[in-house]
């Protein structure tokens, strides 16, 4: 039977390597798991916080500051703590270790192809 895995499984670095080729797009929880960004990067954001905080999505909406009517990844990855991540570009506020300890794993199976030479802080 063939090895089923796709963006709608659970992230595992070596399957990834196995099924994709020049394809990342995930999101980095704040406890640095790791997950497809399925549909979408901005709705996977909007559905983890609307869960994790037990709000609507019009809550959610209601709650962003009018300064990030025209940049809502920035404030959903504010509010959600997470990091937004392709194969060569990020989206973040801010980095937990567990997070850098992530991005590091990806970086060295070679599925991030982002430029890290400056590193993270966090």
């Amino acid at each position: 039977m063939k090895d089923k895995y796709s963006v709608h499984s659970d992230f595992d670095i070596r399957k990834h390597k196995k099924h994709f080729t020049d394809y990342l797009e995930v999101i980095i929880h704040p406890d640095g798991s790791i997950h497809y960004a399925v549909p979408s990067h901005q709705e996977y954001m909007i559905r983890f916080i609307c869960k994790r905080d037990g709000v609507t999505r019009a809550q959610l909406e209601a709650r962003c500051p009018r300064e990030y009517y025209f940049d809502f990844m920035t404030w959903l990855c504010k509010e959600s703590g997470c990091v937004s991540l392709w194969s060569d570009m990020i989206q973040a506020v801010s980095f937990t270790r567990a997070q850098v300890k992530a991005l590091d794993q990806l970086r060295e199976a070679n599925v991030l192809h982002l430029d890290m030479a400056e590193g993270f802080a966090c």
